[in-house]
């Protein structure tokens, strides 16, 4: 796939932010998202039975699904992905040993193919390995986003905000080098996207709180670019 962001004023400044401070907050229509996009990435993949829950060892109340792609620059805008062969998570969230979810398959979806291309793209083109591995985790939660702050363990993280309902959910991104310090905070809504290197935050998210007698509930995908270890996947 040919991208054809290269250029883009908007692009250039998300990749600015991440060389600059580490992270960026982006719209989602620089992905190619759009209201359309995540009613579609909902029905399709949030619906009833499409998600199971994860390992009640790692969280207790998060429904869940996973792919992992592998990706190749071929020049700066040229890109080829495809499904890589395991989507196994080991030694992770203090769990040890090897964990595998429910795999979706998203290349088969030409409008997620799109999107998985597009994201890979945020990655500044000096930071950019040629090639490697993409993991795409799709969560649905209801109280506790996250279990506290922690690291992916990955080069970087990518979320993308599908649905909120309640309060809460604020997300903030606590200095590695200055301890205490709170780089970055606010509640994602439904559109935005945050990209950021995992190896300068410890990252955490809020509560979802009930709001107007409605039980809370958020949808997100949360993206990483792997570090070539991750699947001894080398350069």
């Amino acid at each position: 796939m040919t991208l054809s962001l290269s250029s883009n004023t908007d692009l250039l400044r998300a990749r600015n932010g991440l060389e600059v401070d580490g992270f960026a907050v982006m719209h989602e229509n620089l992905l190619g998202g759009s209201e359309v996009f995540r009613k579609h990435v909902q029905q399709k993949y949030f619906a009833p039975g499409s998600l199971s829950p994860d390992n009640p060892a790692v969280h207790t109340n998060r429904d869940r699904a996973r792919d992992v792609v592998r990706y190749e620059w071929t020049s700066h805008t040229d890109l080829s992905i495809e499904e890589h062969s395991t989507i196994a998570i080991t030694d992770r969230s203090g769990f040890a040993g090897s964990r595998t979810h429910t795999r979706v398959f998203l290349l088969d979806d030409s409008e997620m193919h799109k999107w998985i291309s597009l994201a890979l793209g945020v990655v500044p083109l000096r930071m950019r390995r040629r090639r490697g591995t993409f993991g795409i985790n799709l969560y649905r939660t209801r109280t506790h986003v996250v279990t506290g702050p922690h690291q992916d363990q990955e080069e970087f993280v990518l979320i993308y905000v599908l649905r909120k309902r309640g309060e809460g959910a604020t997300t903030r991104l606590l200095s590695i080098q200055n301890p205490g310090v709170v780089e970055f905070e606010a509640t994602l809504e439904p559109g935005q996207v945050l990209v950021f290197r995992d190896a300068l935050f410890m990252h955490d998210v809020s509560p979802l709180v009930r709001s107007s007698g409605q039980d809370p509930v958020r949808d997100a995908l949360v993206c990483t670019v792997d570090y070539s270890r991750t699947y001894l996947f080398r350069d």
